[in-house]
């Protein structure tokens, strides 16, 4: 069982609709696992589920790694993610952004301002990138020309989507990996369950620590 590797900068996620936001979450918790830095999720698309964190996390003391904001406008999202390089920032382990272009595609931002606000955001993310040397993982609502901006600075591009073998990540260059979790009767599940038995995998091979037994790292 294993998740695709991020590298440094930016990567640019898009996810089927039907796995939702997990698929980026435990990305998110498998970073947590491999470093000693926090991770941060600014979040705008309404997806930043605390609830799910608490559930996918196979111990729930790297939840004190995780910080999660959200924004309300567009505004407020751009200011968010403009903070992520200031001086009472540590060094990340990964820094989410979910839903980036959904607030600027609301009515009340003119339309010139809101691309000049997107390009603003996404450079505020690439910094943070080059800034911290660490991962930065960014989803969007919606794949038109308004997000291309986010398209041209990603220097990583990877699908996720859902199949009968279990949820698939492609990346630009058509590689596939495929993660299936066997359910004993030729099936695989894609549910909660699944991405649980993932991340408990995961966090054995980064020697991390999981509910019921000892943890054999520094502690968190």
């Amino acid at each position: 069982m294993e998740l695709p590797e991020l590298d440094t900068g930016l990567t640019l996620v898009d996810v089927g609709s039907d796995l939702g936001v997990t698929p980026v979450q435990s990305l998110l918790l498998d970073r947590v696992f491999a470093g000693d830095g926090d991770a941060y999720w600014v979040d705008a698309a309404g997806t930043a589920q605390t609830t799910r964190l608490r559930e996918l996390a196979p111990d729930k003391r790297y939840l004190h790694r995780v910080h999660v904001a959200r924004g309300f406008t567009a505004y407020q999202q751009t200011s968010l993610l403009d903070r992520l390089t200031g001086d009472h920032v540590t060094t990340p382990s990964v820094v989410v952004a979910t839903g980036i272009d959904r607030l600027y595609r609301d009515t009340d931002v003119p339309t010139t301002r809101a691309q000049d606000l997107l390009v603003r955001a996404i450079a505020a993310l690439a910094r943070v990138g080059r800034v911290h040397d660490v991962p930065v993982v960014v989803t969007r609502s919606r794949a038109d020309e308004f997000t291309r901006p986010l398209v041209n600075a990603a220097q990583t591009y990877l699908q996720c989507e859902d199949t009968q073998f279990g949820p698939r990540f492609t990346d630009a260059a058509g590689d596939v990996e495929t993660l299936v979790y066997h359910l004993g009767d030729g099936w695989v599940q894609t549910t909660l369950a699944y991405w649980q038995e993932v991340l408990t995998h995961r966090a054995r091979m980064h020697d991390a620590s999981v509910v019921g037994e000892e943890a054999t790292s520094g502690g968190v």
